[in-house]
This record gives structure tokens, C-alpha cells and sequence, in this order.
């Protein structure tokens, strides 16, 4: 019998085994990815109020994409259910252009890709969930939101005024670090994130603004002593 037959003889129109990959597989996003878990599930996903820990291995179609998928569709369903409890998610699930570019400042070193690899270390995969979930943050805070992403990890601008001081300066000092985007230039993302953002830092100039009126009022008692003393003198 032929698949086509069997399928066919069940009343499949489509092939359920077709795709190895649930990103691209339309069956699982329609009928699967809401109703049908894992056995581990409960022990990998937990609890979307008390986020976890949870590291999971597998070989290729063992069913990791499915339990990214479905973790951040149950997130973002989350989100909307307790808009004044939400997670935000980072997926570091494409490693290639981290690696190309690790990859272009070590040439220096070796040429050889494999050797490149072995030198990306685990601060370098900090770094770039760093920068991947900073990059999200800024643009959703800049727009309003991100359109790669769900609706739900919206960021609401009212709510940024919520922030204190010490917060505002980290958030600034992380997306000069780790804010990656290519629609504008780094020094105009981050002076419209820190105008959006309301900060303004008058201490960091204290010691310009100080240095100016001693110098200045030094000056001045020059000119003036000086001036009473050409005066006495004549």
C-alpha cells in the first residue's frame, strides 16, 4: 500500500509524518501545539509565575522546537491573562550569525571555522541572549512593540515612568552594550531610548558645570583686583 493509499484509506488529506521540523509544520501549529504535550511537559514548562530552570536534550525531531513553540505560546497566553504578571521570553534559537561574526574577529587566529567554534565560550552565548533579549526590549519599548513577536510582550510606555532612577541608568547602560538593530545607528537609538525613557543625569555634569564657574569666578577676582590695583597705582 502506498502512503497516499493509506492516507487515503484513514481519511487524512495530509501526511501527519511529513515535516521533521514543528517550526514549519502547519498540523502542529493548527491541531497540536495547544492541546498536545509531552509527558514531560509539566516538569519542563512549570509554572508561567515561577519561572525555572529546565535543560533539555534530544536528538533532531525528538520534539525540542515543539517544547520552544508551545513554551512561548503558553507564555504569551500567560501574558494576556495577567497583563501585571508577564514573562519575558528570549529565544536564542539561531546560532549562525552569532557565530559569523565571532568567526570574522578571529581570523586572526584561524581561518578554520571548527576552531572558531571551539573557542566560543559560555560568556560569548551570554553575550548573545544579552543581546538578542536587549534588542527586543529596546524595540518593543522605541515602538510600542515588535513585529516578530506576539502582541503580548508589548511593552507599555504609560508603565515606563514606573521605573526609578537606578533602573532607567541600567536599562541605558545594558543598550549601550548589547542593543543591536539596524534601522538606526547606535548613538540615535540610544538618545531616543533615553528621551523615551525621561532620564536626564544633570549630576554628570557637575563637575564641567563646577570646573566652568571656579574658573570663571577666578577670573573674575583677577580682573576686578587687578583692575583695584592699576587704579591705586595711578
Amino acid at each position: 500500500m502506498k502512503v497516499q493509499q493509506f492516507l487515503e484509506h484513514h481519511g487524512l488529506s495530509q501526511n501527519p509524518f511529513s515535516q521533521e521540523d514543528a517550526q514549519t509544520d502547519p498540523l502542529f501549529k493548527q491541531h497540536c501545539s495547544r492541546d498536545v504535550f509531552h509527558p514531560a511537559w509539566d516538569k519542563i514548562f512549570g509554572t508561567a509565575d515561577e519561572p525555572a530552570t529546565a535543560v533539555v536534550f534530544g536528538e533532531k525531531g525528538s520534539g525540542k522546537t515543539a517544547l520552544r513553540l508551545q513554551i512561548v505560546e503558553q507564555i504569551a497566553g500567560h501574558n494576556r491573562q495577567h497583563p501585571d504578571k508577564r514573562v519575558f521570553v528570549i529565544e536564542y534559537d539561531d546560532f549562525n550569525p552569532f557565530l559569523d561574526a565571532f568567526h570574522e574577529r578571529m581570523k586572526m587566529f584561524s581561518s578554520k571555522p571548527e576552531k572558531t567554534l571551539a573557542r566560543f565560550r559560555l560568556w560569548d552565548h551570554m553575550d548573545a541572549i544579552l543581546s538578542i533579549g536587549v534588542t527586543q526590549l529596546v524595540t518593543a519599548i522605541l515602538d510600542g512593540t515588535d513585529p516578530t513577536r506576539d502582541e503580548s510582550f508589548a511593552i507599555d510606555g504609560g508603565k515606563l515612568t514606573l521605573l526609578t532612577p537606578p533602573q532607567k541608568r541600567d536599562l541605558l547602560l545594558l543598550a549601550a552594550y548589547y542593543d543591536h538593530s539596524l534601522g538606526l545607528s547606535p548613538g540615535e537609538r540610544w538618545t531616543r531610548l533615553r528621551r523615551k525613557l525621561h532620564f536626564h543625569n544633570w549630576k554628570a555634569y557637575w563637575d564641567l558645570a563646577l570646573g566652568i564657574g571656579g574658573t570663571s569666578l577666578l577670573f573674575g577676582l583677577t580682573t576686578y583686583f587687578g583692575g583695584l590695583t592699576q587704579f591705586r597705582d595711578s
